[in-house]
């Protein structure tokens, strides 16, 4: 067992994980947690390019997300509709269907940037409504993504 420690940082300490590799989805992604060892929840900076998201539609069943806007602006894709977010904004998503959701930069030359806080439980389900995945999360594994109505007998190979 470690010793807990204080971390402190910024973006600007942080080498950021640059990923692009879908036409509509394109972001810097500056990973916190990684200066922390044995974390319950994980801390992420992230900044989207105008136009683009980071993540598909998506909710957890696992892990509560909190959503800290730090400049920008964009549109909020929620089961009721779309939410206008800005800097200074605050986003809470429980653990469940009604906290499904996708950030989108709808300016067309600024950042979209924004911290990132969740909890870190696992395995944690994501389920993705609109391609009918599900993403299974066990930390310190690579993720593994299967579609729903693949459904293999309990059984099966026993």
């Amino acid at each position: 067992m470690s010793i807990a420690e204080i971390s402190v940082t910024s973006m600007n300490r942080i080498k950021p994980n640059h990923v692009a590799n879908h036409q509509t989805y394109e972001f810097d992604r500056y990973d916190v947690s990684g200066l922390v060892h044995e974390n319950k929840c994980t801390v992420t900076f992230y900044s989207i390019c105008p136009g683009k998201s980071n993540y598909p539609y998506h909710y957890h069943t696992a892990n509560e997300e909190v959503f800290y806007v730090i400049n920008g602006h964009g549109l909020l894709e929620t089961p009721v509709g779309e939410i206008a977010v800005a800097a200074g904004d605050v986003v809470v998503f429980p653990a469940c269907k009604e906290g499904a959701h996708r950030l989108k930069n709808t300016s067309k030359s600024e950042l979209l940037t924004y911290l990132d806080v969740d909890t870190n439980n696992s395995p944690d389900a994501v389920i993705y409504p609109y391609t009918n995945k599900v993403g299974v999360f066990v930390n310190g594994e690579l993720p593994k993504f299967y579609l729903q109505d693949s459904n293999v007998p309990y059984y099966k190979g026993e």
